[in-house]
């Protein structure tokens, strides 16, 4: 018995309304517009008559600015609705303000790079407020108006990446509309993971490895130090490139920084939003973006950065549709984030196969992730930051801290414990050149010269000097011992300088296995061959492939 065509259902909005939808486990589904006039998901415009695949988990919403039809299948979600409040209006007005200023710094003639800068705007807010939509319509916009702007999109929500794997900020600069298919990459898809002839926006992108979910008080100086490092990325693109300087920037933000004692240090306790103020300054930021929080609106026009650099703080609502994303759903997105960077994008499922007409074809035959052994010698696994040394209180009695909050530690993978902590572990691949070799110096000891005294006679004493090496069997065993202690101290010791730690990724891999008796890693990589580097940092992102 054969199955007839998938079912199929269409739907009427109004002028002005929002189609929301929010997709289970186990649904996936394609629309296409059947109307003339165009229909929006998250102000990249539908392609007419085609099927646009949107996959499980998905809760976004399609916005028709005139009446419109569109068709479902094979059938509705379980949550769905329709609305008319919607803050798409808010939205365009605001990018309307941003391509004036574009517009206008494009035309500007100052030598000044401040004259003809484009506007850069931070996006702030609470968790589930909306931060990586808002940005995603504001950027859309601006690639969508027909002026070949190639604005630049700064990720400073490791939870939420651009393109790349949790727990990686990153700079993008994407020249087409990004599209909406599924969880993964909120901002666009990297130019590795699919072949660029699809609708899927390839971005070129590069990402910093922090390693984290978010910016925290222990790892506020790594942060601040990867935060200048692509602040400096992004000024020599803008050099180079004077349509990326008209084009603005936008900054979507983690919601941690709206906590007002983030990255406050003991010895400013009265300091306040120092990252948010640190972000600012690195990116030249002039316009502030906060959805829904009153007192963070008002907090951050009152921060003295804000008031002596004169910028503009606009509050906008929350949209209605706006979910709350609880801890499942997180853990859910960020394990098909790292999927999809191995294994590619997700393909069409039988019923979406089986729909009649074109559809946006995703699917790249997948790639194919290489898994393969590599020497605990070869690959030199290393942790940034203070967090990953001692505590303070196994420091002896009076002496304090003199590490670099930068400081590279290296995993010995021999203990049990590292065990625990590296296997399944999501490693950040970074590049080493010659001059970042740290060689070490040899210190050269003058051997110990000992007194012995012998009595001659006549209450004479005679004295003589001996060399260390001249006690026989005794120093020999000592010597050994100090051997022992010089190899451990070599094992421990980083041959590299602290700058590759904030260094940007060449890529990311994942250990599977370890074998100690063969003393060697089982990777997973996105592609077979050899690796660009030997040199990796770890962080606290795990990843099992479980599908």
């Amino acid at each position: 018995m054969t199955s007839g065509p998938p079912e199929q259902t269409f739907l009427e909005l109004e002028a002005g309304s929002e189609w929301r939808f929010e997709l289970e486990a186990d649904e996936n589904i394609a629309v296409r517009v059947l109307s003339p006039d165009p229909v929006f998901i998250n102000s990249c415009e539908l392609p007419p008559a085609t099927w646009y695949p949107l996959y499980r988990h998905l809760k976004s919403s399609l916005y028709a600015p005139k009446p419109a039809r569109i068709e479902v299948a094979p059938s509705l979600p379980a949550s769905q609705y329709t609305s008319t409040s919607t803050t798409q209006p808010q939205l365009l007005n605001l990018h309307l303000a941003l391509e004036r200023c574009r517009i206008l710094a494009r035309r500007s003639a100052g030598p000044s790079e401040g004259s003809q800068a484009g506007p850069r705007v931070m996006i702030l807010g609470p968790p589930s407020s909306g931060k990586s939509t808002v940005v995603k319509n504001l950027v859309n916009l601006a690639l969508g108006s027909g002026m070949g702007w190639t604005p630049g999109v700064i990720g400073l929500d490791p939870s939420s990446p651009s393109n790349l794997i949790p727990g990686t900020i990153s700079l993008s600069t994407p020249s087409i509309p990004l599209p909406t298919h599924h969880l993964a990459q909120p901002l666009g898809s990297p130019p590795t993971s699919i072949p660029s002839n699809t609708l899927s926006a390839d971005v070129p992108t590069v990402g910093w490895w922090l390693g984290g979910l978010e910016p925290t008080n222990r790892n506020a100086e790594v942060w601040k130090a990867l935060v200048s490092s692509m602040a400096q990325k992004w000024k020599d693109r803008c050099e180079q490139d004077k349509l990326a300087l008209n084009s603005g920037l936008f900054v979507d933000t983690s919601s941690a920084f709206a906590n007002p004692l983030l990255g406050t240090k003991k010895d400013d306790p009265k300091a306040r939003y120092t990252l948010v103020a640190q972000a600012i300054e690195a990116f030249d930021i002039d316009t502030l973006l906060v959805i829904g929080h009153e007192k963070l609106h008002i907090d951050l026009s009152r921060l003295p950065t804000v008031q002596s650099r004169n910028m503009a703080v606009i509050r906008i609502p929350k949209s209605g549709g706006v979910v709350d994303l609880d801890e499942t759903y997180r853990e859910t997105a960020h394990n098909f984030m790292v999927r999809t960077y191995f294994y590619g994008e997700p393909s069409l499922t039988k019923e979406m196969g089986g729909l009649m007409g074109r559809m946006v074809s995703l699917d790249s035959g997948g790639l194919h992730p290489y898994s393969f052994q590599i020497g605990w010698e070869t690959l030199v696994v290393l942790r940034v930051g203070e967090v990953n040394a001692a505590p303070s209180s196994a420091l002896p009695l009076g002496s304090s801290r003199t590490l670099s909050p930068t400081h590279l530690s290296r995993v010995d993978p021999s203990g049990p414990a590292h065990v625990v902590r590296l296997l399944n572990t999501v490693l950040a691949i970074v590049s080493v050149s010659a001059e970042d070799r740290i060689v070490p110096e040899k210190v050269k000891t003058e051997p110990k010269v000992a007194e012995v005294k012998t009595e001659i006679g006549d209450g004479d004493v005679k004295v003589e000097s001996k060399g260390e090496g001249e006690g026989g069997e005794e120093q020999g065993d000592g010597a050994e011992g100090e051997g022992e202690e010089a190899e451990e101290e070599d094992m421990e010791e980083v041959p590299f300088k602290e700058e590759i730690g904030t260094r940007e990724v060449l890529g990311f891999i994942v250990i599977t296995g370890i074998d100690h008796q063969k003393k060697k890693y089982t990777v997973l990589s996105p592609s077979p061959g050899k690796l660009p580097s030997t040199v990796a940092i770890a962080g606290s992102i795990e990843w099992v492939d479980s599908a």
